[in-house]
């Protein structure tokens, strides 16, 4: 089984669990690959957190409160989340590195909580898909056209760019590939909540599984367009997510539906 190695902040109020790396793991997990996230979590909230591993299947064995060891044997593709970089810039520099050296994919999503621009764009440089949002993008090099903003993170560094685009799709390139994913239709919108994290899901497993980056990017638009069909947030398993692409067209011009 694939492993994916998941970078990212978790936390625990009043029952919910909070974190885009705990998600996107659950997703994973539901597509037939094994997630383990890397996170500290305050010992207040650990048993609840690890409830939410057992019950989604994730791996613990990076979760730690205090002092860590990091247990990176046998990944197949490694997350990074934003809200992980501004507090473990030096630790995610030299994991790159190391990732890259052993060629062993890693997939940045910059998100939106981490404000430190100067970090989030050094980990987009150093990352193998860069996958940021348009107004993510906006906020990191001040750029609007989904082309230019690829090109330019593939100047700096970048192996493949994909930029998502809402109910748009998702424009991605790299050296080799470039297009627009469109979305899929959408029989019945009921909440939104989670969509990216499904999207996210679908995209790592994709990579993992070596697909063409397109391939990989229409995989992801399924996910999420599953996700929003459903009350919460929801992960298709990958039976699901087959059916649904066998079954459902595109719609080029953006899903009107939400």
């Amino acid at each position: 089984m694939r492993k994916i190695l998941l970078f990212g902040k978790i936390s625990e109020h009043e029952g919910k669990i909070y974190g885009a790396a705990a998600y996107v793991a659950a997703g994973l997990v539901k597509l037939g690959l094994c997630a383990c996230v890397f996170a500290k979590v305050n010992e207040s909230e650990y048993d609840k957190v690890c409830a939410f591993f057992d019950e989604n299947g994730i791996n613990k064995d990076n979760l730690f409160t205090d002092k860590y060891t990091l247990d990176d044997s046998g990944i197949s593709a490694v997350f990074v989340t934003g809200d992980f970089v501004s507090d473990n810039m030096g630790l995610i520099i030299d994991l790159s590195d190391k990732y890259r050296a052993l060629e062993i994919p890693i997939i940045f999503d910059p998100g939106s909580e981490c404000e430190d621009v100067e970090s989030l764009n050094e980990i987009a440089r150093t990352s193998t898909v860069f996958v940021p949002s348009s107004e993510d993008a906006l906020r990191l090099c001040n750029m609007t056209d989904p082309k230019k903003i690829a090109e330019h993170y593939l100047s700096l560094g970048a192996h493949k760019v994909v930029v998502t685009l809402d109910k748009q799709g998702a424009y991605y390139e790299s050296r080799v590939e470039s297009g627009t994913a469109p979305t899929f239709r959408a029989d019945n919108v009921i909440d939104t909540t989670g969509a990216g994290d499904a999207f996210s899901a679908g995209l790592i497993s994709g990579i993992a599984d070596e697909l063409p980056l397109g391939e990989a990017v229409v995989r992801a638009n399924a996910c999420g367009c599953i996700a929003i069909q459903h009350e919460g947030v929801y992960m298709p398993n990958a039976a699901e997510l087959r059916e649904y692409m066998l079954s459902h067209r595109f719609v080029v011009d953006g899903c009107k539906d939400f």
